[in-house]
């Protein structure tokens, strides 16, 4: 009859990626980290040459990870969702049809 009640928190993720991503923050964050780790190694930036062109290329690599990262795990406490899925939504409310009265 003793019971003890824990607590769960059913808005966390499961971490079920190397007990450190979730399937959706794993998608977010591995695909973008290997394309830009390969746009590092053979891509190059036209008209631009040398070490211009590695700094360039790091920049962006650095950018565009960064925004995956931030989409994969930043949380938007006022809307209780990520940012990934804040900006799905307000694309798609965005984009959806809307009905307009007049008083």
């Amino acid at each position: 009859m003793n019971e003890i009640l824990v607590p769960i928190d059913i808005t966390q993720e499961e971490k079920s990626v190397l007990a450190i991503f979730s399937l959706r923050q794993f998608f977010l964050v591995v695909p973008v980290g290997f394309l830009m780790i390969a746009f590092i190694m053979w891509g190059n930036i036209p008209f631009i040459a040398g070490l211009t062109d590695f700094i360039v290329r790091l920049v962006l690599f650095l950018f565009v990870t960064g925004f995956a990262v931030l989409l994969a795990f930043f949380k938007l406490d006022k809307y209780e969702m990520y940012l990934s899925d804040f900006i799905k939504v307000s694309w798609q409310f965005a984009r959806s049809q809307k009905t307009y009265l007049s008083w």
